[in-house]
């Protein structure tokens, strides 16, 4: 069971530190926890972050008063309910969410496997929806994921739509490795991305997570331009070369028929319109 700390708890600030470098460090914490164990104490956060114990147990306290982590009795914290609820009021907000949602349910329905809508922000691409497979062996997409534009087939294919400038600073950057699959040469990775182009899809095989293969898709807005990107993913082992032409075209039939709505609302797409102006087993899904 989780505890959430009281309304009224008001830590001490950070002697030292500024207002602002004290938001900065909780927002780093809140990344660190979103994207590494669901459990973690104290000293892991420290080291990671190379802050002191008592920097890390004061930030974490302001946190936990305002539901943005919680501490259960083992006095280790996971995220708490607040970031749900901050996430659900954009949703609610998104009109891309709202025309996207029953084409997702409908390709889900038809493959069985598990479908994730995305859009491009300023740190990668981020899950927007998803629709989880109810097979008990299927990749699952964590609704506020940022996947990262280098790997797998979402974030390969948002950033084969990006400006030539835009990818190139990408490519500039140190490019992690997060399986043995990662491609993380610029050159490899531009000649993937320029066959994304010419073929209208991405299609990856282990390069976020390990096992996990995806399908992703663009979806167009109407002047032409990628807004977001719906994805099919699930274990390598359902992607089969005689299943794969099949699973193409239903996701391609779901992406154009998001288009299609979004042509006849006049729509430049809610938030990833805003975004992107470019020409019992469970797997982590990578898209």
């Amino acid at each position: 069971m989780f505890r959430s700390g009281k309304q009224n708890a008001r830590p001490r600030r950070q002697a030292g530190v500024s207002p602002l470098q004290a938001v900065d460090r909780a927002l780093r914490l809140l990344d660190l926890m979103a994207n590494g164990s669901p459990h973690v104490g104290v000293s892991e956060l420290a080291r990671a972050t190379g802050w002191s114990k008592a920097v890390v147990f004061r930030l974490l306290r302001t946190l936990e008063a305002h539901g943005y982590v919680a501490r259960d009795d083992t006095r280790r914290y996971t995220l708490g309910t607040k970031p749900l609820e901050l996430a659900g009021a954009i949703l609610r907000r998104s009109e891309l969410h709202q025309v996207a949602r029953p084409a997702l349910l409908t390709l889900a329905e038809r493959t069985g496997e598990s479908v994730v809508l995305t859009a491009p922000t300023a740190r990668g691409v981020i899950c927007l929806d998803t629709v989880d497979s109810p097979q008990q062996l299927r990749a699952s997409f964590r609704i506020g994921r940022v996947i990262p534009w280098h790997a797998g087939a979402a974030g390969k294919l948002h950033m084969a739509y990006l400006p030539a400038h835009q990818a190139d600073a990408i490519l500039t950057r140190p490019l992690r490795r997060f399986t043995e699959r990662t491609v993380t040469d610029p050159e490899r990775i531009r000649e993937d991305l320029s066959r994304i182009r010419g073929q209208g899809y991405a299609f990856t095989v282990g390069e976020l997570d390990p096992g996990v293969a995806a399908i992703s898709v663009p979806v167009l807005n109407w002047r032409g331009e990628m807004v977001a990107a719906v994805s099919l993913g699930g274990p390598a082992s359902r992607f089969t070369e005689d299943r794969l032409p099949g699973l193409l075209r239903e996701v391609q039939r779901a992406a154009e028929a998001i288009s299609v709505r979004l042509l006849g609302g006049g729509s430049s797409s809610g938030v990833a319109g805003q975004q992107c102006r470019g020409t019992s087993q469970r797997k982590e899904g990578g898209a």
